[in-house]
C-alpha cells in the first residue's frame, strides 16, 4: 500500500482520476451486496435528521434571503453572517438531510461510495468555513461593542473582502484537498475510516484536529471576553435599552459557544478513542445544531432579520411597518 497522503486521498485525486476512488482507501469488493436484514437501519433517529434538517434548512434559506438586502450588508456583521451562511445552508443539507435518510435506509459506504465521498468532503470542508467564520463573527461583534480596541478596520472596506476571501479559500481547501469523512450508519455518524477494513490509522486527518482544537479554545475565549464586557458595561449603564440589547447577545453567545465547542471536541474525540454510542449520536446532532441552528437564534433573537423575514412570509396585513434596526 502506498504511503498515504491528503491529496492521494481527497476530492481532488477523486476528479482528476476519471472519477475513481483511490483503490488503495476506498476499495469496495466487486458486485457489492448486502442483505436487507444485515444493514443496520436506524428509523427514528433518520427521521428525526431528515424532519429537523429539513426545517432548519427553510428557515435558513428565508434568513439568508432577508440578509441579502442591501441596507442590510452595510453592516459587517451581516457580510459575515451572509459567508457563513453559505457555509451553513449546503452543510446542513449534508450533516441532516444526506445523515437521515442513509441512516434510515442503512446505507454503507459500498453501497455509493462516490456519492458519499462526494457528500463526506462537502460536509468537512464547510466546517472548516464555518468555524473561521463563526470565530470571525464573534470578533467582529466584539470590535463593535467595545470601541477601546483598534480592530475595527478589518471588518471596513476593503478588508472585508479579503476576510471573506479567505473563508473561501479555506472552505475550498477542505473540500478538494484532504480526506473526506464518511457516513457510518452503525453509528449514525461520520468518521474519516470508511469501515472497509484498511489500517485505520490511514485516515487520521490532521485538520480535523488542528481546527478543531483550535475553534474550540478560541471560541470560548472570545465569547467568554463577550460575555463578561456586557455583564461589565451592564453593571456600569443604568440603561433599559442596553439590557435589552445585552441579554440577546449573552445567549446568542452561550449557544453558539457551548453547541460549537462541545460537537468541535467530541468530533476528535470519537476519531481517536472508543465512544458510547450515545455520545456519538450527541456529537452529530451537536453539528447539525452549530449548523442549523443559527436561523432560529437569527430569528428568535435578531429583530432586524426576524423583522424581513416576516415581511416575507406574512401577508401585509401583518406586518408591521419597521424600519431597518440598527442593533444587529
Amino acid at each position: 500500500m502506498s504511503t498515504p497522503t491528503n491529496y492521494h486521498m481527497s476530492l481532488a485525486y477523486f476528479i482528476l482520476n476519471k472519477f475513481e476512488l483511490n483503490s488503495n482507501f476506498y476499495s469496495c469488493p466487486d458486485n457489492w451486496q448486502i442483505a436487507d436484514e444485515d444493514r443496520v437501519k436506524r428509523p427514528y433517529l433518520g427521521l428525526y435528521f431528515m424532519i429537523s434538517g429539513g426545517i432548519y434548512v427553510t428557515l435558513y434559506l428565508l434568513c439568508f434571503i432577508a440578509m441579502l438586502n442591501p441596507d442590510f450588508l452595510r453592516f459587517p456583521a451581516f457580510k459575515i453572517m451572509v459567508s457563513l451562511a453559505l457555509c451553513d445552508i449546503p452543510s446542513v443539507c449534508v450533516d441532516s438531510i444526506a445523515t437521515g435518510i442513509m441512516g434510515y435506509h442503512g446505507i454503507v459506504f459500498c453501497d455509493y461510495p462516490r456519492l458519499i465521498f462526494f457528500l463526506g468532503a462537502n460536509g468537512f470542508g464547510l466546517w472548516l468555513g464555518c468555524s473561521l467564520s463563526c470565530i470571525t463573527l464573534a470578533v467582529c461583534r466584539i470590535s463593535e461593542l467595545n470601541p477601546d480596541l483598534n480592530i475595527r478596520w478589518i471588518f471596513r472596506a476593503p478588508f472585508i473582502y479579503f476576510v471573506m476571501l479567505l473563508f473561501f479559500l479555506v472552505s475550498f481547501y477542505g473540500v478538494f484537498f484532504t480526506k473526506p469523512v464518511i457516513f457510518r450508519p452503525e453509528y449514525m455518524s461520520w468518521f474519516f475510516d470508511p469501515g472497509t477494513g484498511s489500517d485505520p490509522s490511514s485516515y487520521y486527518n490532521l485538520n480535523q484536529i488542528v481546527n478543531n482544537a483550535g475553534s474550540t479554545i478560541i471560541t470560548l475565549s472570545l465569547y467568554a471576553y463577550l460575555v463578561s464586557f456586557l455583564i461589565k458595561e451592564g453593571n456600569n449603564i443604568e440603561s433599559v435599552q442596553f439590557s435589552k440589547t445585552q441579554r440577546p447577545v449573552i445567549l446568542q453567545a452561550a449557544i453558539i459557544c457551548f453547541f460549537h465547542s462541545i460537537s468541535s471536541f467530541v468530533y476528535v474525540y470519537m476519531q481517536f478513542f472508543y465512544s458510547p454510542e450515545w455520545l456519538i449520536v450527541a456529537a452529530q446532532i451537536g453539528w447539525q445544531i452549530c449548523t442549523g441552528s443559527v436561523s432560529i437564534i437569527y430569528i428568535t433573537l435578531n429583530y432586524t432579520i426576524r423583522s424581513s423575514v416576516r415581511k416575507l412570509v406574512c401577508p401585509k396585513r401583518f406586518q408591521n411597518d419597521n424600519r431597518v434596526s440598527q442593533k444587529i
